[in-house]
Formats: structure tokens, sequence, C-alpha cells
């Protein structure tokens, strides 16, 4: 039957009010077409049933009577184990295997096995390689037609799931159900081994690799492992050198989007991280965490050959290599070595003469931002070091250091006097070559 003459039946069907349980065409309900073999393919079966709800159209009553039930809500099947009901008797069959364990679908290929065979063959083409599933505004292709359907979102900005608490919205219900545990603060997988819990199944699952010391993901170009495969796909970008990420703002690029993200703040100068004992703020949650431990006192990082601790477990690997004299970052132009990278970075500077940190009062640059911080001081007139005895301040520690030896010289002479068992009264006319010294020890005679 052609489109046209469909939809003509279709309308003539509604306005002279035929039940739509059985409705007819030429007095035969569901007349077939047979081809010229005697076969009948679906796709030719007349569909004369059709819904007075949307307007469906079925070969048989049966399956109207059961479309209808999508429309009336009622699940006439119920699952005797749990208080699950379905529309169709098949769904809850397949449903009763859940209960039973049994998968009676088996992979041919491999041991697995399926409840369903729409599953299997799913599975099978992971076997084959074969994704029958084509984006048409890109060259991504899938499994799954569930996937397809999700990526395509990407294209449109669509993001259907809206969380009902906050503004957040998810390309899948999964990210949102997700996303939905950080409001209500549960964390229903806990770790077996510590008293760590967390919002997903798969944040517990790379937690226990820390338990173990497995790392499985490994780097195909170096030695390197990694316990998360984004961890080795961040890294793989370092042996390539490609810096994917880039700053609109500047010419910096970057490895990683969160460290453009990170980056972004500082042309904004916002930092959301703020201390909640004091009024510091800080562009990164790392910082933040370990400034709080100042206010603490814990050093959680201890030094293995002495009595040392840190703050922080860099500052812990950096002082280790005092013990053992390595020195690992080399500059390339010249024989120096240093602890620190930081070090050999501030080092290659002497070599091209460049001075990146220029004050923005003159015109004067430097190789360093600290050497910058203090010339400012040129400018503000601010002296923050001070000396505690005689109370007058100085722009530079290296001035302050110099004025307290200085002081501390001219300073003897205040100190209370001690006993002393020299008894020789001082002349009473000395001569002009006398000298008020103590002559055993040469200090000053009070």
């Amino acid at each position: 039957m052609r489109p046209n003459e469909d939809m003509q039946l279709k309308k003539k069907n509604r306005k002279s009010g035929t039940p739509s349980k059985v409705r007819e065409q030429d007095g035969q309900a569901g007349k077939a077409v047979v081809d010229e073999n005697g076969n009948c393919p679906l796709s030719k079966v007349q569909k004369n049933f059709i819904c007075d709800h949307c307007y469906g159209a079925f070969r048989s009553g049966y399956h109207l009577k059961r479309h209808i039930l999508i429309h009336t809500g009622e699940k006439p099947f119920a699952c005797a184990v749990c208080d699950m009901r379905f529309i169709q008797r098949y769904h809850l069959e397949r449903h009763s295997l859940t209960h039973t364990g049994v998968k009676p679908y088996a992979c041919p290929m491999c041991d697995m096995r399926f409840f369903q065979r729409y599953h299997l063959e799913r599975h099978s083409l992971t076997h084959t390689g074969i994704k029958p599933y084509a984006c048409t505004m890109c060259d991504m292709r899938f499994f799954q037609r569930y996937h397809l359907q999700r990526h395509s979102l990407i294209h449109t900005g669509v993001k259907p799931y809206a969380c009902s608490m906050c503004d957040r919205r998810f390309f899948q219900r999964y990210h949102l159900q997700r996303h939905s545990l950080t409001h209500t603060g549960v964390k229903p997988y806990a770790c077996s081994m510590c008293d760590m819990r967390f919002f997903q199944r798969y944040h517990l699952q790379r937690h226990n690799l820390t338990h173990t010391g497995v790392k499985p993901f490994a780097c195909t170009m170096c030695d390197m492992r990694f316990f998360q495969r984004y961890h080795l796909q961040r890294h793989t970008i370092t042996h390539t050198g490609v810096k994917p990420y880039a700053c609109s703002m500047c010419d910096m690029r970057f490895f990683h989007r969160y460290h453009l993200q990170r980056h972004s703040l500082t042309h904004t100068g916002v930092k959301p991280y703020a201390c909640t004992m004091c009024d510091m703020r800080f562009f990164q949650r790392y910082h933040l965490q370990r400034h709080s431990l100042t206010h603490t006192g814990v050093k959680p990082y201890a030094c293995s050959m002495c009595d040392m601790r840190f703050f922080q477990r860099y500052h812990l690997q950096r002082h280790s290599l005092t013990h053992t004299g390595v020195k690992p970052y080399a500059c390339s132009m010249c024989d120096m070595r240093f602890f620190q990278r930081y070090h050999l970075e501030r080092h290659s500077l002497t070599h091209t003469g460049e001075k990146p940190f220029a004050c923005d009062m003159c015109d004067m640059r430097f190789i360093q931002r600290y050497h910058l911080e203090r010339h400012k001081r040129v400018h503000s007139g601010e002296k923050p070091y001070q000396c505690e005895r005689c109370q007058q301040n100085f722009s530079r520690t290296d001035r302050l250091l110099r004025h307290r030896r200085l002081c501390q010289g001219r300073g003897v002479a205040k100190v209370e006097a001690q006993p002393c068992s020299f008894t020789q009264e001082p002349p009473a006319a000395p001569p002009s070559t006398w000298s008020p010294l103590h002559p055993a020890s040469g200090r000053l005679a009070v």
C-alpha cells in the first residue's frame, strides 16, 4: 500500500468511527501481500489496525492491544519475586533471569554469557571490530545506537538531564545521578581496606590499586606505569611535545586542560579557594590544602635519615637529595648541576641574558621574581624588616643582617657589667696614650 493510500485509510477510519480493534480493509483483517514464491514478507503485510492515540498502524489486534498499554500505563505482568511489573510477558520472562542468575546466551568466541540475545549480539561486535552506527557530523562510529545518540548531543549542545537542586545539566542520565550524590553527601562505595568512601564505583576501583601497588597502565615509549588510564594518556603527550590547550589571552600552551583552566585564573585574578582560618585565598585547591597545614602545625612528611619533617611531600623529596648528594638537574650549557629544577631554570637565564620579570613603574628588568619584588620596595618605600635591638627598618634582608652585625658591635658597651677583680684606679691625670681598657682582657673597664 502506498503512503498516501495508507494515510487516506487512517482518515477514513477516524471519520467513520469504526472500532480501532477490528478495522478491516477489503473485508479481511491484516491482509497480506504474497510474492511470486508464495512467501509473505513482514514488510509487505498490510497494517490495518490503527491506534486512536497516536495513529500508529499494526499488523494484528494483539499488537494493537499490547501497544495501547503504553498509553494507559497498565503493566499486567508482575514479577513474583520483586515489585517490578511489565507491559509484555517477554519482558517479564527476561527479567526473571536476573533472579535465577541464568544467562542463556553464550558468546562462542569467549566465556561471556548474557541475559538477553540483544546483549550477546552487541557484545559480538567487539570481536569483529565492526561499529555499525556512524555519526553524520563527524567520523566517529559506535558499537551501539545508544552511544551514537548520546554522542550526537555533543554536536547539538543539548543537555537533556537537569539537576533539580542546582543549575547543572548533563548529557547523560548517569552523569546526573552521579552528580546528585554530591548534594546528599552520600558516598555509597566503601574501601574494604581503609576508611575511604567514594561517590563512584570507578573511583573505588582506582583507589584499590593504591593498596595493591599495581599500576596496570604502561607507557609504550618509556618505563613509566600509572594507576589510571587518564594519567597514561596525559603522560603520553609529553613524548610528542604537543600542547593542545592554548590560552586565548596569551601565548601560553599546556599539555592538560586542567592546567589551562588553572592558568586562566592568573588573568582574571580570581582565587576561588579561601582559607577558613585566615584571609588567604588561592588559585588551586592543592595550595589551600597545603596552606591549611601551617595552621595545624602538622608536618606529615618525615625524613627517614634525619629528624626533619615537612609540610609537603615535594619538600621531603627535595631534602632527601641533600643526603644522597645527587643533583639531578644539569645545565646543558655548562657543568653546573642543581638539586631543584627551579634553580636550573633560573640559572639558564644567565646564559640567555633574558630577564623575564619587568617592573611596571620603571624600565628595570630582573632574572628572578624575588629580585623584582625586592626592587618594588624602592618605589613603595616599604621596609618590612626590622632590627629587634634598635627598631630600625630595612627594605632588604641582607641589609638587615649587615646592620645587625654593626648594631651588636656597638651594643657591647650597653651590656650590664660583670663583677671584676681588677682594683687599680686609673691615674688622676692620664696621659694622652692612656686607654680605658681592662689590661687583662682588653674589655671596656666600667
